[in-house]
């Protein structure tokens, strides 16, 4: 795990010193704004979907 961690502080501070800081950091938040909007309907379905579960009635439960 440490030898990862080194690799991708010195692949990140290549990047930044490559692309220069204000590049660097828009094309980190565009990319998190994408993972944003496209885990939202995500989200929203599997919440409607434990809604639809528990609000159903049990069935097939015998006394």
């Amino acid at each position: 795990m440490g030898l990862f961690s080194i690799v991708l502080l010195v692949v990140v501070v290549l990047a930044i010193v490559g692309l220069g800081w204000k590049i660097f950091s828009s094309g980190v938040l565009s990319g998190f704004e994408k993972v944003i909007n496209v885990g939202q309907p995500l989200v929203k379905n599997l919440t409607d979907q434990a809604k639809k579960y528990v609000n159903s009635p049990t069935t097939g439960i015998t006394n």
